[in-house]
Parts: structure tokens; C-alpha cells; sequence
């Protein structure tokens, strides 16, 4: 007989000879889990996603998705909620932001009952978007002669020059003052477009856009763990426990077996 039938047979013993016991920590370890769960009152968790329009990098998401959950859009969304008995530093430890698919971030907000897990959640995601945009504001204005805002201004000026030499040139009376006309509208056209892609390129210009997608859905469900499945979670342990704690004291008795044995 190999070792592995011999301890399937030890474990069938166990279970056949000490089934009285092993459903007494059964009904202990549930009596645990249950004792426990009363410590930990229910947890509801309700997400609001906010779609975050044009073309974004994954570093760019991550970031955004740090915003959400950062300390300053949660205090601002704590201002507003004016709970009393939740402080900021709590509050903080139960918002949660994470990138989806298509340039989505799921802002999910845990609360004791549903209908305030909801407002978190709403509530985190409008004081993200604002913070978003305030903060794509506030850079475009503090820095106007760097990056993409110089260049448009100087693509300003180059059509300005070249509505200038239009006006200028000979209106069409020989043909190098044609040519030269339809040269800049040519140039201005190519300038415009040239702009339009490079507006939808960068996604700086496009923060401001950010939009919530509708009220997060009010939870029906506790977040887990949720009472029963500590009950069952402390039902399985201490079942295992005893059966452990059996095959150890078989194990340890030395003492001589019969031939039945």
C-alpha cells in the first residue's frame, strides 16, 4: 500500500471517527466569521467613469488616473460632501481610480450605504474634471511663449503677414502676382491644417473636454468581504484547522499498531 492511500485512509478515519468534532468547529469557526463581520460594518462601492477625449499615452492615463485619486480632489469632493463623521484622511483611503479601456477612468468610491457610495463616486468624479480643467487653464496661461501656444501664436502672425502680401500684390493684372497669390493661399491652407492636426495631437488642448459619463449606478450589493462569506471563510478554516491538527497527532503516536491497523 502506498503513503498516499495510506493517508487518504487516515483522512477517512479522521472524518468518519471525529465527525462530531470536526461539525462542532465547523459550526465554531462560522460562529467566528460571524462575530467578526459584526465588527466590520457592510461596505457598498459604486464607480463613476469619466471619458477622457482624444489621443492619450498610457503614462498620460496613469497620471490622470493618480489625479483622481490624489489628495486634492478628494478633499475638495469631501468640502462639498460635508460628512461629519467620515474624515478626509478616511475618505481618501476609499476612493480608488483606475484606467479602462478606451481612454475611460473608473472612479469607485466605498461608503456604508449605498446611497453614499454613490455620491463619492459623482462626487470625486466632478472635482476631477474640474480639477483637470483648471489645472489645463491655469498652464496655458502661465505658459504662453513655450511648446504648442508659442507656435500657434507665430502661425497667427504668419497668416497675418500673408493676408498682408495678398493685399499687396498686383490684384491679378500679370501672371507673377497670380502666381504669387495663389502661392500664399496655398501656404495659409497648409498652415491651417497643419494646426487642426496638431490640435488633435496633443492632449493638453483636449483636458478641458473631459466629461463624466453619467451618475454612477447605485450599488445593490455589499462590497466583499460581505458577512456571509466571512461566516463561510471562518467555517472552512477551523474545519481545516481540526483536520490538520488530527493528521499532526496521528503522525506523532508511535505507539504499536495491530494488524487491522
Amino acid at each position: 500500500m502506498s503513503e498516499d492511500t495510506i493517508r487518504l485512509v487516515t483522512l477517512g478515519r479522521i472524518l468518519r471517527r471525529r465527525r462530531r468534532l470536526l461539525a462542532l468547529l465547523v459550526v465554531l469557526g462560522a460562529l467566528a466569521g460571524y462575530g467578526t463581520s459584526l465588527l466590520f460594518p457592510p461596505r457598498y462601492t459604486a464607480s463613476a467613469s469619466v471619458l477622457l477625449p482624444g489621443q492619450w499615452e498610457e503614462r498620460g492615463l496613469l497620471t490622470q488616473a493618480e489625479i483622481a485619486s490624489s489628495s486634492t480632489v478628494v478633499d475638495r469632493a469631501a468640502a462639498s460632501l460635508r460628512w461629519t463623521d467620515v474624515s478626509r484622511a478616511e475618505l481618501r483611503d476609499r476612493v480608488r481610480a483606475k484606467v479602462t479601456d478606451g481612454n475611460v477612468i473608473r472612479i469607485s468610491g466605498t461608503a456604508d450605504t449605498p446611497a453614499r457610495a454613490q455620491r463619492l463616486s459623482d462626487q470625486v468624479a466632478q472635482q476631477f474634471v474640474a480639477f483637470a480643467g483648471r489645472i489645463a487653464g491655469d498652464s496655458s496661461d502661465t505658459d504662453e511663449v513655450s511648446g504648442p501656444q508659442a507656435l500657434r501664436q507665430q502661425v497667427t502672425t504668419t497668416n497675418r503677414r500673408i493676408s498682408e502680401l495678398a493685399e499687396a500684390a498686383d490684384p491679378g493684372r500679370t501672371v507673377e502676382s497670380v502666381q504669387a497669390r495663389t502661392q500664399l493661399e496655398q501656404l495659409r491652407t497648409a498652415l491651417q491644417e497643419a494646426m487642426k492636426k496638431l490640435d488633435e495631437a496633443d492632449p493638453a488642448s483636449n483636458r478641458t473636454g473631459m466629461v463624466v459619463m453619467g451618475p454612477a449606478p447605485r450599488p445593490t450589493g455589499e462590497a466583499p468581504p460581505t458577512r456571509i462569506q466571512l461566516v463561510a471563510a471562518g467555517a472552512v478554516l477551523f474545519l481545516l484547522l481540526g483536520i490538520v491538527g488530527h493528521l499532526v497527532a496521528a503522525r506523532a503516536d508511535r505507539r504499536p499498531r495491530t494488524g487491522p491497523e
